[in-house]
């Protein structure tokens, strides 16, 4: 995770999540790979947080979409570029959360396939992706190389 995305996440949780300090937040694609120091774990240390991925590893609690259970928030910072059908992703993410659902995404970055690299993210793209899903946009932005998207 760089920087730029923990800053994005922690206003995220700071303007949205403040009143709800407590609440259960699942964190899609929460693995650390290549090297990776950072993950948003820390950033939730007032928060029950669950840490997901399709494969077992550092920062991961749950291996897996099956038998997930509904969640107050659902975060994913730097994984949207790696999905396939990003649509049917997030049709999947927004039957998991109650509340707020985050979700950052690079608008300009190299290709760094793991395991693929498949689109970049802008205001318009993310909107279109969270109308499709059925996701309420609350707000979306670009922030320098990255779009974060919030939704209810």
């Amino acid at each position: 995770m760089h920087k730029g995305s923990m800053r994005l996440m922690a206003d995220f949780r700071d303007r949205y999540l403040g009143d709800l300090r407590g609440c259960t937040i699942l964190d899609v694609g929460a693995r650390q790979v290549r090297g990776q120091r950072m993950n948003y774990r820390r950033l939730f240390g007032d928060y029950r947080y669950t840490g997901m991925d399709i494969e077992p590893g550092e920062n991961v609690d749950i291996v897996g979409y099956d038998g997930l259970g509904m969640y107050d928030a659902v975060i994913s910072g730097q994984v949207m570029e790696h999905i396939a059908r990003p649509w049917e992703w997030l049709k999947v993410l927004a039957g998991l959360y109650r509340d707020y659902i985050c979700i950052i995404a690079p608008n300009t970055w190299k290709r760094h396939g793991y395991p693929l690299d498949t689109y970049r993210y802008f205001p318009d793209g993310m909107r279109a992706l969270f109308d499709y899903a059925g996701i309420a946009p609350v707000e979306i932005r670009t922030v320098g190389k990255d779009t974060i998207g919030i939704g209810k």
